[in-house]
Parts: structure tokens; sequence; C-alpha cells
């Protein structure tokens, strides 16, 4: 009995370790996540995490949504030489501890306490949650305020700090030890000629202009432009550039018409020398100002003004990057130039530039025959002084080729040419059309004929005459005419004729008959006959057609045989005639009583483009670019491009419930990546005015271009009068053969629309 006490005690303890064990097991101890994610959601029914496979294929645990980090506590700011040190010490303003989703610190620098940071652009970041410092140079000592902004995992930024008040702290005589002053910290004028021995700065050591632009920091990016701007101080400052990097503002607020000038630099300049000066610049709405300019202010050597070389925008076009060129010369007298940035006699709104140039042009500058070169291209002069070669960028381009000082050859700025003899490989065009189309649209005349001088007799059956054969094309329009001599034994009956089509076998009697033609014999004597057809290629069918003429009596006296024949000296003949171009049918029957319905006809009507315009990213519209419409990719900056292309409401009006026979589009292509040209990529769309988003039809047609060249193309393939209202120009691929510029609403040779319909 004991022994079976023991053994149920030992099993229960066996049991009640296993059932200890099973509670202790994880209930995921055996579970996975197969490709997807756990999606992780509060008490509000909001999404807060993603656990798993991420929407852009990576995997991770990925905060969403988290709330607003607290505020931090107020930075502590230390001035340092030409800089700030900010530290955090890790607290907030509103809780113990830091949140757990916390991501970083940003450190703002802002001109005044009330100004709300931008986090799009802080001056630095504090990475570490526990606190830490970091220091901050800069060139401008006034007063500056500095901003504490929390940015959570989910990128959620917290309110700004309080506002603590610093300055940067300004080079004493005890910080100038060997190589303590750097590029940019030297304004211009600081420093004269009396207070440098000779040799004592190399040009190693100083700001100097990059590579043959006389504007050192072209772009803005550097302490060069950041030290000119903080020395201007109020009204300039910096902003952001055209797309990317660091422009120069000017807020152009003023009581009076003000001239608001920036000084980039002063370099060497020796009288009748020439500049090649350009800037990118963009305007607000509302400004008030003469122009905006780069400029020249020649000087002689005790620093006189003899004048200003300008080149200006007048009227800019408000909210879009434009780039202004010119080229100046320096008057005698002058032996340097300061080259500047102005917005001039302005009261309201405001400027940014960027990308600023200053080249000199090589090459004599006044008299006779000579040669300029610069940035923008190459002018070359006669002997007269007169410009008989212009290749510039910007300006009209022209070119005057002389022998023996007469003109043998011109290429005006319009593109119009003129030359003594012109010899063309390839194909020439006229108004964007091949003149073998504008040829081939006429009548091409006999394509194929026969003449008959001998005589062939039928006695009342069937009986062949002549045999013709052609080629036939389903575009072109055909006439065939048969005229003979018909000579009856006796009066009576009728001569019937046929034409027969044996296609590419031997014609016979029984072959299909294409027309058939009776004549009345009322006269036993000689009398001409006749047969004619027309016929589309579309309905005869491509390719080869061996005709053949019969001939029958029928309906005559006993007896009654028929003489088919020409003479020599009035041959029968039959012939094929190309009488021009494939023409839809549109007649119908009436039996004269009168109708209401208008009659079928054809039209051809050519439609000018209404509006267009090019899609950074095939997405949002660029306005940068105007109308001109561009295709592809060549930079990160605006991706992969597209253009759309519309069209006036009277083309909706004309295609409603019509049949297009024929879609053309006109498009002339200035630019394309390669010199050997580029290939376009022509598809539909159905917008009736300019869209802000980028959309298109898929089916394409892919056309090869050449540079400047205009042409008309078939578009048939790709568009529907039912829903189709313009172009697209969409490649939608990097490959650089497909980047290319076309031209535009409002420029020359701007886009066309041909339609052939039938309504």
């Amino acid at each position: 009995m004991s022994n079976d006490l023991a053994k149920l005690a030992a099993r229960i303890a066996t049991l009640e370790r296993r059932l200890t064990q099973q509670t202790r097991t994880s209930q995921l101890a055996y579970s996975s996540i197969e490709d997807g994610a756990v999606e992780v959601y509060d008490a509000g029914g909001s999404l807060r995490a993603i656990i798993g496979q991420q929407p852009d294929g990576t995997s991770g645990v990925i905060a969403v949504n988290g709330p607003r980090p607290p505020i931090p506590s107020a930075a502590q700011v230390e001035p340092v030489l030409n800089g700030l040190r900010i530290t955090w010490d890790g607290t907030f303003t509103d809780t113990d501890a830091a949140p757990l989703d916390l991501s970083r610190i940003q450190v703002h620098l802002l001109k005044s306490p009330e100004t709300e940071p931008d986090v799009m652009w802080p001056a630095a970041t504090i990475e570490a949650a526990s606190g830490a410092s970091v220091t901050i140079a800069t060139n401008y000592y006034g007063a500056l305020w500095v901003r504490l902004v929390a940015v959570n995992t989910s990128g959620t930024p917290s309110a700004p700090s309080a506002a603590v008040q610093t300055a940067a702290r300004r080079a004493a005589s005890a910080d100038l030890g060997n190589g303590v002053i750097q590029q940019g910290h030297v304004a211009v004028g600081a420093i004269t000629t009396p207070h440098l021995a000779v040799g004592s700065i190399t040009p190693e050591q100083i700001a100097v202009g990059q590579g043959t632009n006389l504007i050192p920091d072209p772009g803005f990016e550097g302490a060069v432009i950041a030290g000119a701007v903080a020395a201007a101080g109020a009204p300039w400052s910096l902003a952001r550039g055209n797309r990317t990097g660091v422009g120069v503002r000017v807020d152009c607020l003023a009581d009076e018409a003000t001239y608001f000038t920036l000084p980039l630099a002063t370099v060497p300049v020796l009288a009748g020398a020439q500049l090649y000066l350009a800037v990118d610049v963009l305007v607000s709405d509302d400004l008030n100002a003469q122009a905006v300019k780069i400029l020249a202010r020649w000087e002689n050597a005790s620093g006189t003004v003899l004048g200003y070389g300008v080149v200006e925008k007048p009227n800019p076009a408000p909210g879009m990057w434009q780039r202004i060129t010119g080229q100046v010369a320096a008057p005698q007298g002058t032996t340097r130039a300061v080259l500047a940035l102005e917005t001039s006699a302005a009261t309201t709104g405001w400027a940014v530039f960027d990308n600023a140039e200053a080249h000199t042009i090589f090459g004599r500058v006044v008299g006779g025959a000579r040669a300029e070169l610069g940035p923008d291209g190459l002018r070359l002069y006669d002997e007269t002084g007169e410009v008989a070669v212009s290749l510039v960028t910007g300006t009209p381009q022209y070119l005057t080729l002389r022998s023996g000082g007469q003109a043998v050859a011109t290429i005006d700025t319009n593109g119009n040419a003129g030359f003594a003899d012109l010899a063309v490989a390839g194909e020439l065009t006229v108004g964007g059309d091949p003149v073998t189309a504008l040829l081939g649209a006429q009548a091409r005349g006999l394509v194929a004929i026969d003449y008959q001088t001998a005589s062939v007799r039928t006695t009342g059956s069937e009986y062949g005459f002549v045999e013709l054969a052609f080629e036939a094309d389903t575009t072109r329009m055909y006439r065939i005419v048969f005229d003979a001599i018909a000579n009856p034994s006796a009066p009576g009956g009728e001569l019937q004729l046929r034409l027969r089509d044996g296609g590419t076998a031997t014609p016979t009697i029984t072959s299909p008959q294409l027309q058939l033609s009776t004549h009345h014999l009322s006269i036993g004597n000689s009398s001409r006959v006749r047969l004619e057809l027309i016929r589309s290629g579309t309905t005869l069918g491509v390719g080869l057609h061996r005709l053949l003429i019969t001939f029958k009596n029928e309906y005559g006296p006993d007896g009654q045989y028929v003489d088919l024949y020409g003479a020599p000296n009035s041959p029968g003949v039959l012939y094929v005639e190309d009488i021009g171009t494939h023409v839809p049918e549109t007649g119908g029957y009436n039996t004269g009583g009168g109708t209401s319905a208008p009659p079928t006809r054809t039209y051809t009507k050519t439609y000018a483009a209404s509006w267009s315009g090019s899609y950074a990213n095939r997405s949002g519209y660029n306005a940068y670019y105007g109308n001109s419409c561009l295709q592809g990719y060549y930079s990160s900056n605006n991706g992969t491009q597209a253009s759309l292309i519309g069209f006036p409401a009277q083309l909706t009006t004309d295609l409603s419930g019509a049949v297009i026979q024929k879609a053309e589009i006109y498009l002339y292509f200035e630019h394309w990546y390669y010199a050997a040209g580029g290939t376009a990529v022509i598809r539909a769309h159905s917008h009736a005015a300019r869209p802000v988003r980028f959309s298109c039809d898929t089916e394409a047609k892919s056309i090869n271009w050449s540079r400047n060249q205009g042409k008309w193309v078939d578009i048939t393939s790709v568009f529907d009068s039912t829903k189709w209202r313009g172009i697209a120009l969409d490649p939608n691929t990097t490959n650089r053969t497909y980047y290319g510029r076309a031209r535009g609403v409002g420029q020359t040779y701007a886009p066309k629309l041909r339609v052939t319909y039938t309504k």
C-alpha cells in the first residue's frame, strides 16, 4: 500500500513540474512574421509603430506619429573666436526624463528673439540624448539668439526653447598667431598697400576668382560671400539658391527709390578690356524696382568712378529663376573694376541672386578684322569691323562667308539661309514636311501605258484584247482608261468592254471584273469606244495587278462580228494614271426629295498649340523653363522630365463625331544631349488646360530627330478623336539619347497639330 502511495506522489510531482514549464513558455516561441509587418496602434486608434518589413523594403522597428517632444531647457552659450559654443544639459522644461523616441536636438541661430526657428534649416544638431556641446563658426558679430528644438524619431519637432542672447567673439591681438587669419576674414579695403611688404602675401593666401571667373565664391557657398553679406548687413542676407545651395537675398524696403548694391570683388582691369557678366535672379511678385543687375564699376588708380558696365533685367518675371548675361567694356583710364550685385531704384519686394560670373573676353577690342572669345562663345569681325560670325549663347547667332570680299553664303539670326548652290544628301524639308511628301501628295501622272495598232475580232463571245500590269499603293488613287476603235460588220446591238484583274496571276476572261462599259452599235462603221475607272489603292489592294481588257458584241443581227483595233495613225491606248493621295469616300444616296443632314466631307485643319510646359520628375509643373518642352534626364536637379502640349477647345468641337483619317504633329527640337540628335517619345493626353501634375496615355510612338529640326510626323496610331486633346513628350528613361528640348507656345516654330478627318 505504501509503495502505491509513493508512486502516486511521484506522478503528481511530475505533472506539476510539466505544468509549470508550460505556463512559463512564451506564446510566440515558435512564431514569425512572414513577408509583412505588425502595426502598433494606441488606444485612440492612431498608428504608432511598424514592426517588420517597411514600405521601402527594409526591415526594423519604425516609430510613426509620435507625440510632440517636450521643450528642451534653454541653451548654455559661450562665445568663442569667430563662433559660438552651444551646450544642452540633457534636460527639458516640462518633464523630468527625456522621451524614449528622442532623435536629436536642433540648434538655431536667429537675429531676433521673436523669430520662429525653421526646422528645415538648423545651424547644427546635438545627437546625444544625455546632452552635449557643439561649436558653430560664424563671421557675423552682431547680436544673435539661440533656441533649441527637440525632434523625435517620427520627425515631429517640439516647441522652441527660450531664446538666449549672445554674439560671436572677434579676434584680438592675442589670437593672431601664425595662420590664424584665413580667407574671408579681411573685408575689402581693410588693408591698403602701405601695410604690406613686397612678397608678404601670395595668391594662395588671398581670395581669388575660380578658374577664369574673376568672382571669388561665385556660387555663394563659402566664407567669402558670407563675410561680404555680414559686412553689408541689412537688407542683405543669405537664402536658398537656384534649386540647390545658397543664394544672396536683398530686401528692397525703402520710402523712396533706393539703390541696393553689394560689392563682390575688386579686380584689376585695363582700359578697353571686355568682361562677360552673368547671374541667376529670382524676384518677388511685389518687387518695384528699375532693374536687377550685375555690374562692373570702372575706377581709375585714385578711385574715381569712370562709369558702369551693366547687365540688367528691367522687368524680370516673378517667381521663377532667370539668367541674365551680357558683355561690357572698360573706358579709357580704367585700372580696376568693382564687381557688384544691385537692385536699382527699388521701394518694395525682394530679389535673390546666385551663380555669378565675370570672365575676361579674349581678343583685340577695337578695329578691323579680329576675334573675340568668351564664355558665351565666339565672334569674328571682318576688315570693316562688322561681325561676320556670331556663335554665342543667349543672343542671336549668324554666319556670313565671304570670298574676295563678297558674301557667298549667309545664315541670318532667324535661321534664314542663302547659298550659291545647295546639295542635300539626306532629306530636304519645307515647313516641316519632306519635299518628297509635298511632291508625293500631288498627282504622279502615268504609271503604266500600252498602245495598240493591231486588230482583234469577236463573233459574239468574250475575247481578250490587251493586258497591262502595274503596282498599286494603298495610299494613292488611280484612274484606268481604255480607248480604241470598234468596227461592227453590221449595225445593231451593243459592244461590251470589260476591265478584268488577274492580280499576280495571268488574267483571263473569267478573272474578277472591275468595270463594264457598253456602246451602242447604231451604225455599221468605225467609232471610238472608251472605258474608264477610278479606284483607290486601298480598294484594289497593294501590289501587282495584271489588268485585261476584254470585249464582246451582244444583241446584234445574226452573223455580226466586231473588230476592236487601233491604227498607226490612230492607236488604241490602255493606261493607268496616279491621280493623287487616297481620298476617303464621303458621298451618299439622295433621292432628290431634300434632306436636313449635312453632307459628309473631308477636312484637313491645322491647330496652333494654345499651351505647353515641362514637368520635373514627371510630376509637378516646372516654371523655370516657361513654355519650352523638355523630355528625358539631364541631371538630378529636375530628374526625368516630361512635357505636355495642349490645343484649343475648337479641336474638341471639330472632332466630335468625326473619324480621323490622319493626325500629324509638328515639333521643332532645338537641342538634344548628343550632337547627332535624339529620339522623341510622343504620347497623347486629355487635358483641356495645363495641369498642375503630369499625366498622359501609356501608348507611345518614338521618332528620331536632329538638332534644330522641325518636322511633321504621323501620330495617327496614338491619337483618338474621342478622348485625346494634346500630346506629351515622355520617354520615362535616364538614357540621355532621349534628353531634348522642343520649342513651345510663344516661341518661333511652335507646336502644331494637323488633322485630316471626315464628318
